[in-house]
Parts: structure tokens; C-alpha cells; sequence
């Protein structure tokens, strides 16, 4: 091997390992379940979130690289975030709303992953995808029906 290539492979080898390093860096805080930057809720410690999920402040925006849930339109109201590829059942996530959870009390969405998220809807079985960048004001047909979440 000369030396080209050797330097080639140890930087290939720095810059894949960097890549490893910021991919887990971006992923610990959402698999830990940690709050956001800002003061959460207190009820948001009382209950322990699924993997992959964090709990949003009323109306905060979306983070880059995050799934984002918000119970009113506009993405406004009580908000969860979750991570890329994290499947989340919306019944455990607690939401001041009717039935006390996410489940079929969603609104808007925002899918700022680069991964196609799947919603899911127990009562019909019916499932729609929300592609990478995209916002969703729910039509009054879906509106409130979302109970999972797939990738």
C-alpha cells in the first residue's frame, strides 16, 4: 500500500469514526428521554417517555432531525418530539387532552427526520405516510385518529 492510499484509509477511518461520534451524540439525548433545552413541565418527569421521545415545550418548534407532534393546529399546544426510527405507541405519551394521552389527539405534525414517518390508526387499521421536511395540518378527516408511530 504507498503512502496515499495509507493516509486515504486513516482519514477515511477519522472521518467515519467522527460520523459515528455525531450521529450518537444527536441520538443519546432523545434515547434518554430528556427533556428539552427549556423548563418542561412538571408532568412531563412524573411519567417516563418511551425511548426516542422527548417532551416539548407548549408550542416550541420543531428540532432539526426530530419527528414533532403538537395537539392543536399550528403547532401549538402540548408537543412531543421523537427521534428517527423510534416506533412510539402515542397512548403512552401523557397529553391534557381527551383520554389522556397523544392518541387520537394530534393536529399538526412536523417530520424534520430524513426518514419517512409512518402514522398509525388502531380504529380503521388505515396507515399514511409523512415524508422527510414535511408539515401537516391534519384534514378534518384524519384529524385526531394518529395512535402509532412507524419508520
Amino acid at each position: 500500500m504507498t503512502n496515499t492510499q495509507k493516509r486515504r484509509t486513516r482519514t477515511a477511518a477519522r472521518l467515519a469514526g467522527l460520523a459515528a461520534a455525531v450521529l450518537a451524540a444527536m441520538a443519546l439525548p432523545l434515547s434518554t428521554g430528556a427533556t428539552s433545552a427549556a423548563a418542561a413541565p412538571a408532568d412531563a418527569e412524573a411519567v417516563p417517555l418511551p425511548p426516542g421521545v422527548i417532551k416539548l415545550n407548549d408550542s416550541e418548534p420543531c428540532p432539526m432531525y426530530t419527528l414533532c407532534l403538537y395537539r392543536d393546529y399550528n403547532f401549538s399546544g402540548p408537543a412531543y418530539g421523537v427521534a428517527e426510527g423510534y416506533p412510539v405507541n402515542l397512548h403512552e405519551l401523557p397529553m391534557a387532552a381527551p383520554g389522556g394521552s397523544a392518541a387520537d389527539n394530534v393536529s399538526s405534525w412536523v417530520n424534520y427526520t430524513r426518514a419517512v414517518a409512518v402514522l398509525g390508526d388502531d380504529d380503521t387499521g388505515l396507515t399514511r405516510p409523512l415524508f422527510p421536511g414535511q408539515r401537516l395540518q391534519e384534514p378534518p378527516v384524519t384529524n385526531d385518529t394518529v395512535d402509532h408511530i412507524f419508520w
